[in-house]
C-alpha cells in the first residue's frame, strides 16, 4: 500500500494580509517557519521514500524544512502548483472583489460558474485536469511506503475532492486545508482512500490564518 501525506505550505506574508498568491510567491512568515518546524518534529520518524513539492518558493521552503538532514530526494512537480489567478494575483481580497465582483463571489461559492477569463486565470476545470495528472504521476512512480507532497490550498482541495468522488458542483462542501496541515491518503489496488484530513495537531495553540 502507498500512503501519500499531503502538506500545505507554511503560513506566508500574503496569507496574513489576504493577498491572492496563485502563481506568484510570498515568503513564509516567522510563524510559518515555526509551524513547519513543529510539523517536522511530528513527522521526523516517518520513513518517507521521497518528498514531492510544488516548484513555488513557499512550498519548496516548507519541503526543505521538512526534509531536515535526512537523505531524502526532493522532486519538483509542476502539476501541483497553486491555481493560477492571472492578473489579480498580488491583489488584496477586497480589491479583487471590487474589480471582479461576480468572479470573486463564484470563486468562493460556485466552482462551475467561476469564470476567470477576464483576468486570464485558470478555471477549476483546467486546475482539476492538471491536478489529476499530477496525482496519477505520483501513483505511477511510487508503489508502496510513504511519500510526502508539499503543495497549496486550492490545488490540494481539488485533489481531495477527486479522491472523495466530489464533482466540481460539490467543491465547497469541504474546507480548504490549513497551513502545514497533513492530509493522508492511501492508494491500493487502484483505489484511493482518505485516512486523515487537514490534521493540525502539531500547531497546538498557534493562531491559524488561511487565505489562498
Amino acid at each position: 500500500m502507498l500512503r501519500i501525506h499531503f502538506v500545505r505550505h507554511g503560513q506566508t506574508e500574503w496569507n496574513v494580509i489576504k493577498k491572492l498568491q496563485g502563481h506568484l510567491n510570498s515568503p513564509l512568515t516567522e510563524e510559518g517557519v515555526e509551524q513547519t518546524e513543529l510539523l517536522y518534529e511530528k513527522l521526523r520518524y516517518v520513513d518517507f521514500n521521497k518528498i514531492y513539492t510544488s516548484p513555488q518558493g513557499r512550498a519548496l521552503h516548507t519541503a526543505k524544512i521538512l526534509k531536515g538532514k535526512k537523505d531524502i530526494e526532493i522532486l519538483e512537480l509542476s502539476e501541483i502548483m497553486e491555481m493560477g489567478f492571472g492578473d489579480v494575483e498580488g491583489l488584496e481580497k477586497e480589491k479583487f472583489r471590487a474589480k471582479h465582483p461576480e468572479a470573486f463571489m463564484n470563486l468562493w461559492t460556485d466552482a462551475i460558474k467561476y469564470d476567470p477569463s477576464d483576468f486570464a486565470g485558470e478555471s477549476f476545470i483546467e486546475v482539476e485536469k492538471r491536478a489529476i495528472e499530477g496525482l496519477k504521476k505520483l501513483v505511477a512512480e511510487n508503489k508502496v511506503g510513504d511519500i510526502m507532497v508539499v503543495s497549496h490550498g486550492m490545488i490540494l482541495k481539488v485533489i481531495f475532492g477527486y479522491v472523495l468522488g466530489h464533482d466540481l458542483n460539490k467543491f465547497w462542501i469541504d474546507p480548504v486545508p490549513q497551513n502545514t496541515s497533513v492530509t493522508t491518503i492511501s492508494y491500493s489496488d487502484g483505489k484511493f482512500k482518505m485516512e486523515n484530513f487537514s490534521n493540525i495537531e502539531h500547531l497546538e495553540n498557534l493562531e491559524e490564518i488561511s487565505y489562498i
